[in-house]
């Protein structure tokens, strides 16, 4: 039989969570079956990225970074037309589903990346009638990286049976040696003896900062040798840093970081407190693959990847409190931390490896093309 073509097509210019999982997709994937291209808009970071894993990546000039661009519906039909895949994966590029519809034998399928609550308009009758006649003309399956992302579909019309749940699956980080733990410690002023809570995203205010940085400080109040660790840099870093003036070295600011993976080595407790958006966090799983226990809220995505009592503690969304409570809990009871950090690698090694995503989706591919799915 032939190799399976497939297409993926990604409108972003940055490297965020849906690159990430593209990258550790192509990193995994069965090129003896599966002959993969790629589609970027031109200049986008993942040209970089991407380009020496092993898929053919096409830097297009006329794909428009945003999900929808009348203009590139015609240039994508032309450059699918000379690929002629079997199969189109589109990644928030609803404008890439609409130009391989107009080819003929070419099934199209489409991830959604992201949690949110659908609009008045998208969530009544009418829309969800509207949503599913677009999914049925645009798309043949759609793939939630979480059952919460499921939930998303559903509530805008695409019918349960056309939906697969995959949950993203990543690399696991490098370990770092103890003296590079040293190293990596001393340079970001934390002591040896401190125990390190870390977070890691976008500094934006759906990812929960603030209640991070509240409940650090009722920590700061009942324990010492506390350290609190914020990876990341975005919008509201300035405001961040300006609230938290007052606990001098106890939160520490990184800014972006190349070798994010040192970070995490040398930290002992990953926290989500995301409360928009969250589907299915990477820094959550590849925290598990070195066996970090994870403090997590409720939102999205989080339940699914983080067992509460198990591998982490869950906690509601924005409730300063309780997150306080669980830091307090995992720091001080030693039995429970090495208990959940084992649990975390068992996890992750059973449910969340890349190679597990990859041969899930390229199953998906299979069943396309060999049936009438």
């Amino acid at each position: 039989m032939d190799k399976i073509k497939v297409v993926n097509v990604i409108t972003d210019l940055n490297i965020g969570g849906a690159g990430k999982v593209l990258q550790n997709f192509y990193a995994n994937c069965n090129y003896d079956k599966f002959e993969h291209w790629v589609i970027v808009p031109k200049g986008s970071s993942l040209i970089k990225l991407l380009k020496d894993i092993g898929p053919r990546v096409i830097a297009f000039e006329h794909l428009a970074p945003r999900s929808f661009s009348l203009k590139s519906i015609i240039p994508l039909t032309k450059l699918f037309k000379k690929i002629k895949p079997d199969i189109v994966h589109t990644h928030a590029c609803f404008t890439a589903r609409i130009a391989a519809k107009l080819r003929k034998n070419v099934k199209v399928v489409y991830t959604r990346h992201c949690v949110f609550e659908p609009g008045r308009i998208a969530g009544s009758f009418m829309g969800k009638l509207i949503g599913k006649v677009l999914f049925s003309l645009f798309a043949d399956r759609a793939i939630a990286i979480s059952p919460a992302s499921m939930k998303n579909l559903t509530a805008t019309g695409v019918p349960v049976k056309k939906i697969d749940v995959l949950m993203n699956g990543a690399e696991p980080l490098r370990k770092i040696t103890p003296a590079g733990r040293l190293k990596t410690r001393q340079s970001l002023g934390i002591d040896e003896n401190d125990f390190v809570f870390i977070m890691v995203g976008r500094l934006e205010e759906i990812k929960g900062h603030r209640f991070f940085i509240e409940a650090a400080r009722r920590v700061l109040e009942k324990t010492s040798n506390v350290k609190f660790l914020i990876v990341g840099e975005g919008s509201i870093e300035n405001e961040l840093r300006k609230i938290t003036v007052d606990m001098g070295n106890n939160i520490i600011f990184t800014g972006f970081m190349t070798d994010v993976y040192k970070a995490v080595n040398i930290s002992d407790v990953m926290v989500n407190a995301s409360y928009g958006t969250e589907a299915s966090s990477l820094a959550i799983i590849e925290a598990m693959s070195i066996g970090k226990p994870v403090i997590a809220s409720d939102y999205g995505g989080n339940p699914y990847q983080v067992e509460d009592s198990i591998t982490g503690l869950i906690v509601p969304v924005k409730n300063i409190g309780q997150l306080a409570e669980a830091m307090l809990e995992i720091q001080k009871n030693k039995n429970l931390y090495l208990r959940m950090s084992l649990n975390s690698m068992d996890s992750f090694k059973s449910k969340f490896t890349a190679k597990i995503m990859t041969s899930n989706i390229e199953e998906i591919y299979r069943k396309l093309v060999e049936q009438d799915v």
